[in-house]
């Protein structure tokens, strides 16, 4: 639920408020159906949920009204919910492959100190727990102690863990050569809401 609530705010949030169809069409337009299994129902459950929580707030949208739509943007608490989430996805290392998918879909809208910081500790993370993997994958036969297939597991974990850990190397590496428009590159950043021309 955590990558599901993290990209129906930064839909709503790149579009500064929207109806959620719209929420989840571009989601949809994503992949995130496939990377993060978000489907249709999820996404009102969540804009529903958030509503209820603070988070978004309802609003009636030109148009709205003969359609019988009702259109969301982000509260104060939902910006603060959206940051919070940002921060669990780019230092995420557990199963939830879709939190950390939706962390780097939406990572530009971050400053790019904040981004590189966060995936530091994701990187500082991995490399922890690397070594103890490998002591377990080298266990002689007596020492594993386990059934001896199981080992099979260890090494998938181990060997997911480095490249794990040498992809956020990479992406570390080019976000701080400056690749990527970040949040205080541009105001039109992919993940931040519209700048208006008029302004």
């Amino acid at each position: 639920m955590s990558a599901t609530r993290l990209l129906v705010l930064g839909a709503v949030r790149i579009h500064g408020g929207t109806h959620g169809y719209r929420v989840g069409r571009e989601l949809m337009s994503w992949g995130a159906k496939e990377w993060a299994n978000v489907k249709w129902g999820s996404i009102y459950h969540a804009l529903n949920k958030l509503t209820s929580e603070g988070r978004l707030r309802e609003f009636t949208a030109p148009g709205d009204e003969e359609v019988g739509r009702t259109s969301y943007a982000l509260t104060d608490e939902g910006e603060a919910e959206l940051r919070r989430l940002m921060g669990e996805a780019l230092r995420h290392t557990g199963d939830d492959h879709g939190l950390l998918c939706a962390g780097i879909t939406l990572m530009t809208s971050l400053p790019r100190a904040e981004a590189v910081g966060l995936l530091k500790e994701r990187l500082a993370a991995l490399e922890e727990a690397s070594p103890g993997l490998g002591d377990a994958v080298r266990a002689t036969d007596a020492e594993w102690g386990k059934p001896p297939h199981v080992r099979e597991l260890f090494t998938l974990w181990r060997l997911t863990t480095d490249a794990g850990a040498e992809w956020t190397r990479r992406l570390i590496a080019s976000l701080e050569a400056g690749k990527y428009t970040m949040a205080d590159d541009s105001p039109r950043a992919f993940g931040l809401p519209p700048v208006r021309d008029d302004a």
